[in-house]
């Protein structure tokens, strides 16, 4: 057959289908729903491409948005309607969006860009969506635009957002709440507040963070007695122990993940305690780093204590790290067969990683693959393992960091987008001599970063990642570098070898040293 001749009509249906699942559901129905051809437009029928979709998408063609709009409310969405069991929305055109059609096989909602002020007055008692809210909706993700620092009260926020959420969807029993701005979203914060507070005699599933791990505790108190899938952050650690609670087995809890990117300045076994209650679990997640100053902590003891007695656990995954004194961990590693302990867990691959500075050393312990968006603390020596998750990334070491060890961090983070630095030491000789002449297929590139804090390096750092020569940094916004060390780098700002990764950024925060005064940051908003 002559193939210049084959035609997209000439493919059988399950060719064509095949090729159209590949294409955006949204796009499939504004470009075949109600054209000439009837077998183009009864393919675009088909459930496949109406039972998820995402009207989010079609608003970043900003020039046809309202033709674009229109042509769904007014034609597609009323011929698609008794299909759609999962709509992804915007605020802006959330109700128009709902009340276009009777979905009457709607159960699952997701809300991008969700703030307060444009988005909580959907959950009033008067408003339009209601019925639908209370009816039909048992599913529902927030991904959280607010800011913590720009909320005001967490307690206010709680109580006008989170706890009206639960309130408006009668029948939820799955919540997600994802932050997407970078450092956080608002937590939620019910410790002081009254015990029937964001309580709900539906909900399975909730993943959420809290500000404190007493909020965490409140919400294993009871009011959510048909929780069985918990997902946690917890941003701090601080416990009220004025506050008395309900520590009753939790033994519906099947799937427990429990995330903090701080570090623990005294641990104890309430987090031990807390695992322990659910006596049934099958799924276990945990991120903790732990201080421990005055004696070794192994981290191997302390998986061994979260996983005894739990009977019904197939699933593990942590990282866990302790920060000791470097001496305790040097005589720790030679005095046991570390290798053999990790093989002793039972669960899926282990791998570690020790790093020094001057009178402390991280002892990292984590499985694979890692699944989670931060990792604090590591030096220049690191397995050979891609980070395919992480986003963020602190390195430290009292050894420089050479040119090699950055076009290592691109490797093994290939989608980082928050790096900092902290290396205070001076290069040797051969280390600068080693960076004058980088080959162009040397270059360090790091295409998503978008965040990079150099506060804490000597200026030949600050040039090294600054020089297009050296780094390619085409997504960087916001950089974080002592007022000198960036004047010296881009000799008084007029380097043209600096000018390109510094093209973009809209945030420069500086750290200026005043002789006879204290240092200060200064943070510039760039337009």
């Amino acid at each position: 057959m002559n193939q210049s001749s084959v035609h997209l009509l000439d493919l059988p249906d399950e060719m064509l289908l095949n090729i159209l699942k590949k294409l955006d559901n949204v796009d499939v129905l504004y470009a075949l729903l109600g054209i000439d051809s009837g077998r183009l437009n009864s393919l675009a029928r088909e459930e496949t491409f109406s039972r998820t979709l995402n009207l989010v998408s079609i608003l970043h063609n900003t020039t046809m948005v309202d033709s674009i709009l229109d042509r769904f409310f007014n034609y597609i969405l009323p011929q698609v309607h008794d299909n759609v069991e999962c709509l992804i929305v915007e605020p802006a055109f959330m109700e128009r969006i709902l009340l276009a059609a009777h979905y009457q096989n709607l159960t699952e909602l997701k809300i991008i860009n969700f703030q307060r002020d444009n988005s909580s007055r959907y959950f009033a008692d008067d408003s339009s969506l209601r019925h639908i809210f209370k009816r039909q909706i048992t599913k529902l993700d927030l991904f959280v635009k607010d800011r913590e620092r720009e909320v005001g009260s967490l307690k206010d926020y709680t109580k006008n957002v989170f706890a009206r959420v639960l309130t408006c969807f009668e029948n939820l029993n799955h919540l997600n709440v994802t932050g997407t701005m970078i450092p956080a979203s608002p937590g939620l914060s019910i410790s002081y507040l009254p015990s029937n507070t964001f309580s709900s005699s539906t909900l399975t599933y909730l993943c959420i963070n809290v500000l404190y791990f007493t909020d965490c505790l409140c919400l294993l108190d009871g009011r959510l007695k048909h929780l069985s899938t918990f997902i946690v952050q917890i941003y701090c650690m601080d416990t009220d122990l004025s506050i008395v609670h309900n520590l009753n087995e939790l033994p519906k809890m099947k799937v427990f993940s429990l995330i903090h990117y701080g570090l623990i300045e005294e641990y104890n076994d309430k987090f031990v305690s807390l695992v322990r209650r659910m006596l049934y679990l099958e799924k276990l997640t945990l991120y903790l780093r732990i201080a421990c100053p005055s004696v070794y902590t192994d981290p191997i003891y302390l998986i061994n204590e979260f996983s005894m007695n739990l009977s019904r656990l197939h699933s593990f995954n942590f990282y866990l790290s302790t920060e000791n004194n470097r001496n305790d961990l040097v005589r720790y590693l030679s005095n046991n067969n570390v290798k053999q302990n990790y093989m002793n867990t039972g669960y899926q691959e282990v791998s570690t990683i020790v790093s020094f500075s001057v009178n402390t050393a991280r002892h990292h312990i984590f499985t694979l693959p890692f699944e989670f968006i931060k990792f604090l603390g590591i030096g220049n020596i690191f397995p050979n393992i891609v980070f395919k998750n992480v986003i963020e990334l602190y390195v430290h070491d009292v050894v420089p960091f050479e040119h090699e060890f950055f076009l290592r961090i691109a490797q093994a983070f290939p989608m980082l987008k928050r790096f900092c630095i902290s290396h205070l030491s001076r290069h040797s000789h051969n280390s600068k001599k080693s960076t004058d002449n980088i080959q162009s297929h040397q270059i360090v590139e790091y295409p998503h970063l978008t965040f990079l804090d150099i506060t804490r390096v000597d200026n030949n750092y600050v040039e090294h990642l600054l020089n297009e020569t050296k780094t390619h940094l085409p997504s960087l916004t916001e950089l974080h570098v002592r007022y000198e060390d960036l004047r010296v780098a881009t000799e008084d700002f007029t380097k043209e070898l600096t000018r390109r990764n510094c093209a973009n950024v809209t945030r420069l925060k500086t750290w200026r040293e005043i002789v006879g005064s204290k240092d200060f940051y200064i943070y510039f908003p760039l337009l």
